[in-house]
């Protein structure tokens, strides 16, 4: 393998390249609860997120304590309501039938559209423009499109999906490095494929149920390396020449070559997260946030990051944490203060380099990662 293309998991996170393309709910009956209130002088909000689980309780309360210590922090008391990714989806919408929407939502992009559409989500363009066009400017612009002329969310991580690969399998296999290309996937999968081991190249996570974001990691990628885009024009453009052609490769990968783990149509992301922890597979794409994860699930385990393998060309994409505000918040202002010191500078810094994420705020990072390097 190119040495250019072999990158440790620090050297990766610290490059500040640019991207590329069971609960303890409050005690109480529901009408006992409020989303905000106040408590000992302060405003109390809450936060429904995925977060803690990702990057431990001792680094998330870090994060909080920087924040306590700021002005605004001085006078908010932030309630968090952590989970894994794949419940958040299913318990917003929950709640918000329940009139119990947490005043602050950790987001998937792709959720702004149905949420704004069922009156969940609070229109930020105002706070937007209040913010100012030059704190708006250092703001990962991807997950801001707006939705009937409103922005919902604003980004607090970047995460571009890689090529995770076990390097003791790949070694054991007699390669050097992982597959660069579709072709190197087709003459490696087989390889490093032994059912009767219990192993395999691959696990998918296609099943039709919450956090639904199967086809958009499985199957987009390939689309883009197939040099053409899952939008055109504002119109889903799926049945393009590489869209047919993306969908007939990872067949061929899955009923053909046979190089996939048992589950296909029936796991969800978390479970082929859990597969390459417990070395079932010798590769995964999935997005650096699973970095953290996959250590904590197996310290032990020997893993790199590369490339997508590329089609025609190279193609990958970029998803991250991001963060919203309820419609029906009883303190939007206060709720705006903790998102937006979440999204700027100081917070972004900090919930980057807790995660090992890439920033969504451009602003601070050549002088936190600095420090963080010589550290």
């Amino acid at each position: 393998m190119d040495k250019h293309r072999k990158l440790s998991r620090r050297q990766f996170l610290l490059t500040g390249a640019p991207p590329w393309r069971a609960v303890r709910w409050p005690a109480g009956r529901p009408s006992e609860r409020r989303r905000s209130s106040r408590v000992a002088g302060k405003v109390k909000l809450q936060w429904i997120e995925w977060i803690t689980p990702e990057i431990s309780e001792q680094k998330m309360q870090e994060v909080l304590n920087a924040f306590y210590a700021s002005e605004a922090g001085k006078h908010i008391e932030i309630e968090r309501l952590p989970m894994p990714y794949a419940q958040v989806h299913d318990k917003i919408v929950a709640l918000h039938l329940a009139g119990q929407v947490p005043d602050i939502l950790n987001m998937n992009a792709p959720w702004s559209v149905e949420f704004a559409e069922q009156g969940i989500l609070e229109p930020l363009t105002p706070y937007l423009e209040k913010a100012g066009k030059d704190w708006v400017a250092n703001l990962v612009k991807g997950p801001m499109q707006p939705w009937k002329g409103n922005i919902y969310l604003v980004p607090l991580t970047s995460i571009p999906f890689l090529l995770y690969y076990n390097e003791k399998k790949l070694a054991d296999a007699g390669f050097s490095g992982p597959p660069k290309t579709w072709a190197d996937v087709e003459a490696m999968g087989p390889k490093l494929t032994i059912p009767a081991k219990n192993t395999y190249c691959y696990a998918s996570g296609m099943a039709a149920t919450s956090p639904y974001n199967g086809c958009s990691i499985e199957i987009f990628p390939l689309i883009y390396q197939g040099n053409d885009m899952v939008l055109k024009n504002g119109k889903a453009n799926l049945n393009s020449p590489a869209g047919i052609k993306a969908l007939k490769f990872w067949l061929k990968l899955v009923y053909d070559l046979k190089i996939y783990a048992p589950g296909v149509l029936t796991n969800i992301e978390k479970d082929k997260v859990e597969a390459f922890g417990a070395e079932q597979t010798a590769l995964m794409w999935s997005n650096v946030a699973h970095v953290t994860v996959v250590e904590q699930r197996n310290p032990k385990l020997k893993f790199g990051l590369a490339p997508l393998p590329s089609g025609d060309t190279f193609g990958t994409t970029l998803t991250g944490w991001n963060t919203s505000m309820a419609r029906n918040g009883k303190n939007k202002e206060a709720a705006w203060q903790f998102v937006s010191w979440l999204a700027g500078p100081d917070g972004n810094a900090r919930m980057t380099l807790a995660a090992k994420h890439l920033p969504a705020n451009t602003k601070p990072m050549s002088a936190h990662c600095s420090r963080e390097t010589r550290a």
